[in-house]
């Protein structure tokens, strides 16, 4: 930005042309624009104009190299970094917007949560929450669903989300028999909060047309008791037809709800990701309908929130017909990719894993058939629409890492089209929980994007030290070896299987500490200053944002966050519970009080 700049409103016209000299290929990242500001032109009679602001904190974590304790914004965009004096220097008759310096304010990039489902907590707020946080024992439980039952029509379903059998039921799931006791008139789907299980009645399973003789779906199965009847269970695919329209393989048996019902609930929702400090979020599995409703939303000037979306993999062809690449879209809401899936849940103890789950010899459930798997991932691939694939055990990433190395061996083979560059898209494993050094050194090799849990070991730890064991938990959501390896690697809460707040993923990071105060894979610990870019720098990286987001820093995006305390400075098991003070989007405040206070 030119030195002489001086007044209240800058206009400016970049000139410049794109920097050819930096690597990019659609689906792979932001093209990159120059970041020498001073190469803008100053065109005074240009009709959009936008005030310069200035805003001081104690101190700014940029993640873009020294810290700061100021920063400039014009319209939604940082102009420049730098300690106060230096900023009212440049812009002399600019606003200077206090947050907080004289009392310990820390300002950090806006937290961007890369794998979470806002769609699924949109739609939550329509039905029965049962969060273990909420609903803590088999009576509260019986309470709620009697109660919604009580309010519900005949006939018409009743649904509940967020069951967790450890911490509500004793580690015991309810089945089809407690819910007739709730009720024989309603059916009832209870999913549970690892998202790759559910529990329904009598009602249910005649609703979607099985009965004792049905046979489980591929790729999903239905649970039964020691007499071969269905106990109501439905995993994997057998829950994703009843409710999860973005992949069910037919009609999804509970109806839509209203389209106005659904915006009025992710505007409340957003407004709860707001108040933890997230301010983008990749919802990691939109059908068409989302998609249409995020864009309506933004339409309506009712989407604060910035919003990526991985579409449902059996709309992959119909993207590509059209020429729909990864990066479709603006700065609200835009195409990351597509989403597919390999196997289950850590937390629903259905992943695919090499080793049986302690005390057992079940092995996990894998979804995907090798075959469609490699087909998928060469199309997307040769397409230039980046995959994002749910692969929690070690035996189901390997078996991803087949299909995306097979992938690029077809591309490198054929003549690849110039739309969709010679590389490639980026792609990425969601979760990618359990890893060993082979799959690592292969990751690496692909140039892979790891997704993992952050708040798994605080949240979940309990349980998976039963089910996995001490030492795999050392290979577990394995942030220090990610890092290590040289792997991108991005924060993710994976609402509402987890906690969405990003500090207590960031505490759960530092310090691999349980809820209950279980150590548990202390060896991935990473720092604080590490745990941050997870979901900042890491996060834009796995949704192709990297040029625009993740940073406080000229040509960026003004998303940031007020923290009331150092997150690098308090006790690490304190820092989930630092207070956000105030989360701003594009330089507006979307959440907070009064800047100052």
């Amino acid at each position: 930005m030119p030195d002489g700049v001086r007044g209240t409103t800058l206009v400016v016209v970049v000139t410049e042309p794109l920097d050819e000299r930096a690597t990019w290929r659609p689906g792979h990242g932001s093209r990159p624009f120059r970041r020498d500001w001073s190469a803008m032109t100053v065109q005074a009679d240009n009709p959009v104009q936008h005030p310069i602001r200035i805003f001081r904190a104690q101190r700014v974590i940029t993640m873009a190299g020294p810290d700061a304790t100021a920063f400039a914004t014009c319209g939604e965009r940082v102009v420049a970094t730098g300690s106060a004096e230096e900023m009212r220097g440049r812009f002399p008759d600019a606003e200077t917007v206090d947050l907080g310096h004289g009392r310990g304010h820390v300002v950090v990039p806006g937290f961007h949560d890369a794998h979470a489902h806002p769609s699924w907590g949109a739609e939550a707020k329509l039905h029965v929450d049962l969060s273990p946080e909420r609903v803590g024992s088999l009576a509260e439980l019986t309470a709620a669903l009697t109660d919604a039952v009580a309010g519900t029509p005949r006939g018409q379903w009743v649904r509940a989300g967020r069951y967790d059998q450890m911490r509500t039921t004793g580690g015991q799931s309810i089945d089809r028999a407690f819910l007739d006791g709730i009720s024989r008139e309603h059916p009832i789907l209870v999913v549970h909060i690892a998202g790759h299980w559910a529990v329904t009645n009598s009602a249910g399973l005649a609703a979607g047309g099985l009965d004792d003789d049905a046979v489980a779906p591929a790729g999903g199965d239905l649970g039964r008791d020691g007499a071969g009847r269905l106990n109501g269970l439905l995993y994997e695919q057998a829950l994703f037809d009843y409710a999860y329209p973005a992949v069910a393989k037919r009609p999804p048996i509970l109806p839509d709800p209203d389209p106005e019902d659904l915006l009025d609930g992710l505007d409340r929702f957003a407004g709860e990701l707001h108040a933890a400090g997230i301010t983008s979020v990749c919802d990691a599995l939109v059908s068409p309908q989302w998609l249409r409703l995020y864009q309506e939303a933004e339409r309506r000037g009712q989407l604060p929130l910035r919003i990526g979306a991985l579409v449902g993999h059996p709309f992959l062809d119909g993207l590509a017909d059209v020429g729909v690449m990864s990066g479709l879209g603006g700065d609200r809401v835009r195409v990351v990719g597509v989403k597919a899936f390999v196997d289950g849940a850590v937390a629903g103890r259905t992943c695919l894993v090499d080793e049986p789950f302690c005390g057992s010899e079940d092995h996990g459930i894998q979804v995907a058939d090798v075959e469609a798997l490699t087909d998928l991932a060469t199309r997307a691939h040769r397409a230039g629409i980046r995959l994002g694939v749910h692969a929690n055990g070690d035996r189901a990433i390997g078996v991803l890492l087949d299909a995306f190395e097979a992938a690029q061996k077809e591309a490198a083979q054929k003549e690849v089209p110039a739309t969709t560059g010679q590389a490639g898209p980026r792609h990425r494993i969601e979760h990618c929980s359990i890893v060993t050094p082979e799959i690592l050194a292969r990751m690496r090799a692909l140039d892979l994007v790891a997704v993992p849990f952050s708040s798994y070991v605080w949240y979940h730890g309990d349980a998976l030290l039963g089910w996995y064991g001490a030492d795999r938990l050392e290979r577990m959501f394995a942030h220090r070896s990610f890092l290590d390896a040289g792997i991108a690697v991005a924060g993710s809460s994976d609402y509402p299987c987890g906690p969405f707040e990003p500090l207590l993923g960031v505490q759960s990071c530092v310090t691999r500490t349980s809820s209950s105060g279980d150590v548990l894979g202390p060896s991935q610990r990473i720092s604080v200053r590490e745990a941050l870019a997870l979901y900042t720098v890491g996060a834009a990286v796995a949704t192709g944002e990297e040029g625009t987001k993740g940073r406080l820093a000229p040509g960026y995006l003004a998303d940031f966050v007020v923290l009331g305390a150092d997150p690098e400075v308090v006790a690490p098991e304190e820092i989930g519970r630092i207070p956000v003070v105030s989360t701003w989007v594009g330089a507006e405040r979307v959440s907070g009080g009064t800047p100052g206070t």
